[in-house]
């Protein structure tokens, strides 16, 4: 219960909206100031034992809630809306086979739920031999774009990395950058 407790504060301070425009293709667009984008950059917690590249500087939250979890966050939101985060925590109990899949799957019910978003798919995945799931989401307001998170269960520790970017490269190379150590 504490976990799914957790999953649902942390599912509803995930989401973010990201709007997508276009100039016709077929026209010119108005000349526009470049927009500098924020540098990519390596970050790593000793403490969370973790390494991922995130644009920007990431912010550092830390929370314990009634149920005695602590929630570590790092998040990085742009000026265009694209976030990026990655948020962990601790169980106080080892999980088993079964209970392992249940609660990654309520990881992503949860999320899902509290994004008030729909779930397009989610598929196994892993990081070494650690087992966890990535999904994607669709925010039900139509002006919001794919999001994209994934879970994992690292032994008792959960991490969750979730991004919404106007650029699906930029979200695949933040996941994609996630590492243990």
């Amino acid at each position: 219960m504490k976990l799914l407790n957790l999953l649902l504060v942390t599912a509803t301070l995930l989401v973010s909206s990201v709007k997508f425009t276009s100039p016709a293709a077929s026209q010119p667009g108005p000349l526009r100031a470049t927009i500098q984008t924020p540098e990519w950059q390596p970050f790593c917690s000793p403490m969370g034992l973790f390494a991922i590249d995130m644009p920007g500087n990431p912010k550092i939250n830390s929370e314990t809630f009634s149920t005695q979890f602590t929630a570590h966050t790092y998040r990085s939101i742009l000026k265009n809306k694209d976030t990026y985060l990655l948020q962990h925590f601790d169980l106080d109990f080892r999980l088993s086979n079964n209970n392992i899949k249940i609660t990654l799957n309520n990881a992503v019910d949860f999320f899902v739920v509290a994004a008030n978003a729909k779930l397009l798919q989610v598929r196994d995945i892993s990081i070494g031999s650690y087992p966890g799931k990535e999904f994607e989401f669709q925010p039900l307001s139509p002006t919001e774009p794919v999001g994209v998170g994934q879970v994992f269960l690292v032994e008792t520790r959960v991490y969750g990395l979730v991004v919404t970017a106007s650029k699906p490269e930029n979200a695949q190379k933040f996941l994609d950058s996630f590492r243990l150590f």
